[in-house]
């Protein structure tokens, strides 16, 4: 009864916030006040809120994953129900806070909330060893960029005398100091967004309930740098030097995470690298300083809800069916192409949200995707260097994409020609040659509960590419196509024969995060055992020995107390000698 009700507040919080988006669209845009509190002698802090056109975008785009991901829930989650969903609207309200807020600090608020909801949902199945460490692991690398974020907010309210957002560049302010200001903010979204050199921590976090990989990845926690991005874009166009600090991180993080992708054997690894690849393109149109990038690159952000919050929900349907998100595994169910004959549901949703993310003509992904590409040949073609950089790499970027979408699908969903040279590709050996084959008449498509919200995000990813109506610049989107179609030609061809490209630099993931555990971890838990037996040898011994000191002084005093009165009156003829003796002494 208990779960229930709070499924109920959970599924209902979240058609409240689709509902306010509904309800401001096509208000004008307005700053509102909700009281505040005095700070110190000099510092005023007032909860200042604000609505127009984004935040209406991103109201709907929260209130439609978040309620897509709350029904799916009740029939995906069978464990601590009742604070999972707690958890759950907690994060959704904390993202809503963000979008509406109109000060930094009230931003910061929400912003934060989220990382500590972030960390208690990816350890969600807390006895599970991998989900701890992801959990940990996410909470100590957002608040390493979250550190930076923090000085950021300190830096541009002073610069600019003030912390309200919509008061921001509307004043003038030293260009050093704003250059520091955004670039500390920049850290913060690097973070948040899993950004090169803070990536690792997102395809870790898959450990968590599926339904909450597709909220973090979709809606909220990682589209929240974004989002602030384009809320603050007045400053950052400002910030010449941050924007192409930005593009060199966005270009270098989206070639990184889908090359990542291109190997991973996991289907929630491949999507989560996926999703660092596609929010490092929304970041590249953000970085190019027009209204055209800043356009396209929300546009994608709303077309990448869509597409990849269906997909972590069609990933969660496979794995409540065979147990494990591995292709060893899946691929067991692919001789006779169970998976797709029996999950037929699930087959079309995720081939729809699989071609969306491929750029497929026609899908959503392939407007939004080629709107960031326009805005960058825009760019380039006026000489801009940024330009060109970000339209090189959002086009290898395209046929990668493709290249791994068509991978994953044809491994989860098809029959594998080559058996054995597939067996060799992926593990050298199969892992689970001793297991009895699986029974593949035991595989069902999910629930209606299940099944719906995917329903509902297929048709997103497919008619949220017309929304801003077609607007096809044909030269581009025939490169575009092309990119694609070869990327997916060659994903088919080594499937065909049974092989996997997995080169060791790949597989292991570019060796970063062995790297950081010798860089930063080794050194860090070596600094923390020499601090801790500082602790315990040096201070504490000699906290001890002052201790000890003082019990034997004690006991040596004891001693002396005998109650004799003849020892007593003995000591004192013998201290009186010793007195007249001295003074003897000192007199001659």
């Amino acid at each position: 009864m208990i779960a229930t009700a709070w499924r109920v507040v959970g599924v209902g919080f979240s058609l409240l916030v689709v509902l306010a988006a509904a309800l401001l669209y096509g208000v004008d845009p307005q700053q509102t006040m909700a009281g505040g509190a005095m700070i110190g002698e000099d510092f005023w802090f007032s909860y200042e809120f604000r609505t127009d056109g984004l935040t209406v975008l991103m109201l709907a785009v929260v209130g439609v994953v978040s309620a897509c991901v709350q029904i799916y829930s009740i029939g995906y989650v069978r464990e601590r129900i009742a604070s999972y969903t707690a958890l759950v609207t907690l994060f959704t309200a904390a993202m809503v806070t963000v979008v509406i807020s109109d000060n930094l600090f009230l931003l910061l608020i929400g912003w934060e909330v989220m990382g500590a909801c972030s960390y208690l949902l990816i350890g969600h199945y807390w006895e599970r060893r991998d989900a701890r460490a992801g959990a940990m692991k996410a909470f100590l690398m957002t608040r390493l960029g979250d550190v930076g974020f923090l000085f950021g907010i300190f830096v541009l309210g002073v610069g600019y005398h003030s912390f309200r957002i919509s008061e921001l560049g509307t004043s003038p302010i030293e260009p050093h100091t704003l250059t520091i200001g955004t670039i500390l903010l920049l850290v913060g979204v690097i973070g948040k967004s899993a950004q090169v050199p803070l990536q690792t921590w997102l395809p870790d976090a898959m450990p968590g309930p599926s339904p909450v990989s597709a909220l973090i990845h979709a809606a909220t926690m990682v589209a929240a740098g974004v989002f602030l991005i384009a809320r603050l874009y007045n400053v950052f166009v400002e910030a010449q030097t941050t924007l192409t600090v930005l593009a060199v991180v966005a270009c270098v993080t989206m070639l990184f995470a889908a090359s990542c992708a291109m190997a991973a054997v996991e289907v929630k690894r491949v999507l989560a690298w996926s999703t660092v690849s596609q929010l490092a393109i929304m970041f590249a149109g953000l970085s190019l300083g027009t209204h055209d990038g800043r356009r396209a690159a929300l546009f994608h952000l709303l077309t990448h809800a869509a597409f990849k919050g269906l997909l972590f929900l069609c990933a969660g349907v496979l794995l409540h069916q065979v147990g494990s998100a591995a292709f060893v595994v899946l691929r067991r169910y692919t001789r006779r192409g169970a998976s797709r004959k029996q999950l037929r549901v699930t087959f079309v949703t995720m081939t729809i949200g699989l071609a969306a993310l491929a750029g497929v003509p026609g899908f959503a992904g392939f407007f939004s995707k080629d709107s960031v590409v326009e805005a960058a040949w825009e760019q380039a073609r006026d000489g801009s260097t940024v330009g060109w950089i970000v339209l090189v790499s959002v086009c290898l970027t395209a046929a990668m994409t493709a290249f791994y979408c068509v991978r994953l699908w044809l491994w989860v969903f098809f029959r594998t020609p080559a058996l054995a040279g597939a067996v060799g590709a992926f593990e050298g050996d199969d892992p689970m040659a001793d297991l009895d084959e699986p029974d593949a008449n035991k595989l069902r498509d999910g629930s209606w509960v299940m099944l719906t919200p995917m329903v509902l995000l297929a048709v997103g990813a497919i008619g949220l590419g017309y929304t801003d109506g077609v607007h096809l610049n044909w030269a581009i989107a025939a490169i575009t196509t092309v990119l694609a179609l070869l990327g997916g030609l060659a994903a088919y061809s080594l499937w065909h024969r049974g092989a996997d490209p997995r080169p060791v630099v790949l597989e292991r993931e570019y060796g970063v995060d062995p790297a950081y555990q010798r860089l930063f971890v080794v050194p860090v838990q070596w600094l923390a055992k020499l601090a801790v037996g500082n602790d315990r040898d040096v201070i504490g011994a000699y906290v001890r020995a002052t201790g000890r000191a003082g019990v034997l002084a004690s006991q040596g005093f004891r001693k002396l107390q005998t109650g004799n009165v003849q020892t007593y009156l003995t000591a004192a003829v013998i201290g009186a000698v010793a007195l007249a003796i001295l003074a003897g002494v000192i007199g001659s």
